[in-house]
């Protein structure tokens, strides 16, 4: 699902987007105008990218993307591609989403209630001198993208249910959910208890013995996100608030005005699926910045609890989220099981105790040998597939040696005996070559430590994401790093991008983040206008305010402009896109009307422009 598809043309408008990036923030302006001029020519004399798939490939692709009777998405875990029957998708989030402890169905879309609350919370501490100009324009909302709801399968569970999750990017509380998070962050893992990854798991559990009658268990909370009790969690995270001497460090924002942002992120868990909005009842949200901090904190507070209490805990316990290793005596597991179930209403375990000397947790196994020692290897689901970053596909070499060191880094990590290391190893390489790697990328250069520049101080170089297309971007990198600048090369046209399509289609007046065009009825005269907004808020605004050019011309000359007849032309994806995609639709047509300010293009890119398909699609 990675992979990446050579697109058939240069995708110069991306390219010219980073470019202008890069250029505002270059303070000799005269470097700037030489970076364009020699991008320029590097994009003229640019050849088409060889494709990396047959012809037959590309035609079978563009076919799947076309299909309406199946959905084609990544599995929960395991790198497998999955293939379902769109009834059976269908049927299974139908399902999940008429859990009625879980979700409750909504009459209306609640973004402008969502927002009204957010704003006037904002406009109350900025009126009290309680914020700062800049925390009020980093909070304020200015998209409105309504949170979607999909599904992934968990095919290594029984008949494949669905993971709910929530992509909230673009919403009315992400930015703040975000803020939030970088606040409460660094509260967790203050405990003895947390593992930050499975190398310090590995590291916490080296000298780990299991004697006769003890046993290993992991312990797993069902769907801890929408369990968390948020009330209780709210409590536990504004305590540690108020005991944090570092609070003032991190933020400007008091303990009070940190919990009810965080408040209002967590009782604000709606979205959409199959055009009926609904309202998530308790938990946080899969998807919000905020949510795995939330659960963090909460399991933190529920450990303690669960070990001042217990009559016999075990003497290992280590957790990382929800997921739990334990050790035990046998003869205490279900006392103890038991015991942490009753704790909490909405927190429920699953365990799982090893089985021939051997147990799962995270990405390692834990084997226990006869005489109680213990040793760890790297574990994979029995639905892994080890298909990995085809070398094929369209990504820069540096992506996929990225590959081959972290699989080689997790051996040598993970693994706690040399030969299992070995062996591990050789499977590695076996898998990577079935994925078409050839030999010679094992042998891996040494990375580059990072040298500050003296001349140039601890001063941030302007970088942008361009998306890579072989022999052009590396010619493009020497470039901008002779003008001050870095660069680094985004995957573009991957299969993932092009044939997963689960999400609601957002409809065409509350899309968010738009180039749109507004023709008038009579004279045909136009205008080319952006908004961050949805585009019905920014349409209302046109035919009521008298600031307007489009209220003026109506008021004028007696014309019409029908609001439903607004084309969008493209989605904002960050400034530079925009003024790129909009000075290309300018340029293919007469003077428009009138248009929004600041979105001009230099020159300079007027013949490339012109001249070139600005638009490749897989």
């Amino acid at each position: 699902m990675n992979f990446c598809v050579t697109p058939p043309t240069i995708p110069i408008n991306e390219i010219i987007a980073s470019t202008e990036q890069v250029c505002y923030q270059l303070e000799d302006k005269s470097a700037a105008e030489s970076l364009r001029g020699e991008v320029v020519k590097i994009l003229k004399s640019a050849t088409k990218p060889k494709s990396n798939i047959t012809t037959k490939e590309r035609d079978a692709l563009r076919d799947l993307g076309k299909r309406k009777d199946i959905v084609i998405l990544p599995a929960d875990k395991g790198r497998t591609t999955v293939v379902m029957n769109k009834t059976e998708y269908v049927a299974k989030m139908d399902k999940l989403t008429s859990d009625r402890d879980t979700y409750e169905p909504l009459k209306k879309d609640p973004t402008r209630q969502v927002k009204t609350r957010l704003v006037n919370i904002l406009k109350k501490w900025k009126k009290e001198n309680l914020i700062s100009d800049k925390l009020y324009h980093q909070l304020y909302p200015t998209s409105e993208n309504v949170p979607k709801l999909y599904g992934l399968p968990k095919i290594h569970k029984k008949d494949a249910p669905l993971r709910p999750i929530v992509s909230s990017t673009g919403s009315v509380l992400y930015a703040t959910a975000k803020y939030i998070a970088s606040v409460i962050g660094p509260l967790a893992g203050k405990t003895e208890h947390h593992i930050v990854n499975s190398v310090d798991f590995v590291q916490k559990i080296k000298d780990l013995e299991v004697p006769q009658g003890t046993k290993l268990v992991s312990y797993d909370v069902s769907a801890l996100f929408t369990s968390i009790p948020v009330p209780k969690a709210l409590t536990v995270i504004k305590n540690k608030l108020a005991g944090d001497t570092k609070l003032n460090e991190r933020s400007e924002l008091s303990v009070e005005q940190v919990t009810e942002l965080l408040d209002l992120c967590l009782s604000s868990t709606y979205f959409i699926y199959n055009e009926q909005f609904f309202q998530q009842k308790q938990g946080a949200a899969m998807g919000s910045p905020v949510s795995p901090i939330v659960a963090n904190l909460y399991m933190e507070f529920f450990e303690k609890q669960a070990f001042e209490t217990a009559r016999n805990p075990p003497s290992l316990w280590l957790r990382y989220v929800d997921d739990t290793m334990t050790k035990i005596h046998e003869y205490n597991i279900q006392e103890f099981t038991d015991h942490i179930n009753s704790i909490d209403e909405h927190i429920k375990f699953t365990s799982e105790q090893e089985e021939e000397g051997r147990i799962p947790f995270l990405d390692t196994c834990v084997h226990v040998a006869d005489d109680g020692s213990t040793k760890t290897t790297v574990y994979r689901k029995p639905t892994h597939t080890d298909q990995y970053l085809y070398f094929q596909s369209n990504h820069h070499l540096e992506h996929k040696r990225s590959v081959v060191r972290t699989l080689l880094h997790r051996a040598k990590t993970l693994i706690t005996k040399e030969k299992d290391q070995k062996d591990e190893i050789e499977h590695v390489k076996s898998a990577l070559r079935t994925n078409g790697y050839p030999d010679w990328i094992f042998r891996l250069p040494k990375k580059k430590e990072k040298t500050l520049d003296k001349d140039k101080g601890t001063q941030k170089r302007p970088t942008a994401g361009i998306p890579y297309i072989r022999g052009t971007l590396e010619v493009l990198a020497r470039v901008f790093k002779k003008h001050g600048a870095n660069i680094f090369h985004k995957p573009f046209n991957s299969i993932r991008q092009n044939l997963t399509k689960v999400k609601d289609k957002t409809d065409k007046m509350k899309k968010c983040g738009v180039i749109y065009h507004v023709q008038c009825e009579d004279c045909k005269n136009d205008y080319v206008g952006e908004t961050a907004r949805q585009l019905d808020t920014r349409l209302k605004e046109h035919l009521t305010r008298t600031s307007s050019a489009i209220y003026e011309h109506c008021k004028q000359t007696g014309h019409k402009i029908d609001p439903n007849k607004t084309k969008v032309l493209t989605s904002e994806e960050h400034l530079w896109k925009r003024k790129v995609k909009e000075a290309i639709e300018i340029k293919q047509r007469r003077p428009s009307l009138n248009r929004d300010e600041g979105l001009e293009l230099p020159r300079v890119y007027d013949s490339l422009l012109m001249s070139r398909d600005p638009s490749p699609v897989m």
